[in-house]
């Protein structure tokens, strides 16, 4: 089963070198340098992931990036001084957050991810901007009602987990990882796993729950 990438670039050669690296690992891809065009094709035929790369979008283009989330999972390429910042852009529905300056290696392991799980992944640069937009002392309603295996549950999600992975680490079964993380899905009033992460650190919920669960 082959995977595709669609690239938006407004730089041609740095439009043209992703995509020759991308291709170089099996991967198909499409490259363009028009927003207009990008679009057209998400809705026609949506791709795997969709990787935008800075300065074609910033993390300040929120509409623009909220409208290319609708579309598909988006991956930003941000330049190292809108790193602190890119909780700004995952906030609008953006899945991931990288340096232009990873390495291929890096990329490829995120694009992977996004593929596997439904999960949002956060830069080492912009943890400290999310602990200054959390709010540990007011956590939502519904996180009280989280059960300790709901909030562990919601933990390990955070950190990148899929079912499987939580599953041996808690000692149940796959299918019961399923009935927790669809009951916290319920109860923080959100349609998916990467949209529980991203309230749990808004409103300071994970802070809470990694001070109060045991880390495994």
């Amino acid at each position: 089963m082959s995977t595709d990438i669609l690239i938006y670039c407004d730089k041609l050669i740095m439009c043209q070198g992703l995509h020759a690296l991308l291709v170089q690992h099996n991967l198909q891809v499409t490259a363009e340098m028009s927003m207009r065009r990008v679009v057209a094709l998400a809705t026609e035929d949506p791709p795997d992931v969709i990787v935008v790369v800075s300065p074609a979008l910033t993390v300040d283009d929120q509409q623009e990036l909220a409208d290319l989330a609708r579309l598909g999972k988006v991956l930003m390429l941000a330049k190292a001084e809108n790193l602190p910042r890119s909780f700004e852009a995952l906030k609008v529905g953006v899945r991931a957050v990288l340096s232009v300056e990873s390495s291929i290696d890096e990329l490829l392991h995120v694009i992977e991810t996004l593929i596997r799980v439904d999960a949002i992944v956060v830069p080492v640069a912009a943890r400290k901007s999310v602990e200054m937009l959390a709010r540990p002392c007011v956590p939502p309603t519904a996180g009280n009602t989280l059960t300790v295996r709901e909030s562990e549950v919601l933990l390990l999600l955070a950190q990148g987990l899929v079912n499987d992975e939580i599953a041996t680490k808690l000692s149940v079964s796959s299918a019961t990882i399923r009935s927790h993380v669809h009951n916290l899905m319920h109860k923080l009033s959100v349609r998916s796993r990467a949209q529980a992460v991203a309230l749990a650190y808004e409103t300071g919920l994970i802070n809470t729950i990694g001070r109060n669960v045991p880390q495994r």
